[in-house]
């Protein structure tokens, strides 16, 4: 696994848990990190220990990653909701299963504002991670929306 998949599965994990609330977000970061992302580093073998989590440079940079995403997608959910509402035909964001819709705003953001990082990738990332943790049409839903949203943006 990358270091930016990891920071892309913590993120989204992170996301499902906040589900839009974004009070406390530094706390509710940092607290997310030292308590559940250090047990995913070590499992994955980023770190050996909890003790590197802030002192070796993979975790360094998994975090800065997941921090941004995690951050950048609240602070700009609003924009993420109205576009992914514009382009998922007979799906409101509240119809759609809590993991789908954060894995969507994730990758929305990151098309939205990460023009240094090809589109392509963000959604294959966006389809692996689906099926890591959806269900068995969140591959094919994400893939569609995140499909359309890229057109939309493109005209």
């Amino acid at each position: 696994m990358t270091k930016r998949r990891m920071a892309r599965e913590l993120a989204v994990q992170f996301l499902y848990e906040a589900d839009g609330k974004i009070e406390s977000i530094d706390f509710r970061i940092n607290n997310f990190f030292i308590n559940f992302a250090s047990e995913s580093l070590i499992y994955n073998g980023f770190i050996s220990s909890a003790g590197e989590l802030y002192t070796k440079k993979e975790s360094l940079e998994i975090f800065d990653f997941f921090k941004d995403i995690a951050v950048g997608t609240l602070n700009n959910l609003d924009k993420i909701d109205v576009l992914i509402q514009k382009v998922s035909k007979n799906w409101s964001i509240d119809r759609m299963s809590r993991i789908d819709r954060n894995i969507l705003r994730q990758s929305m953001f990151e098309i939205l504002f990460h023009s240094e990082i090809p589109k392509n990738v963000t959604i294959n990332e966006a389809i692996e991670i689906a099926k890591k943790f959806g269900n068995n049409e969140s591959p094919f839903f994400i893939n569609g929306i995140l499909d359309a949203a890229v057109q939309h943006i493109t005209l």
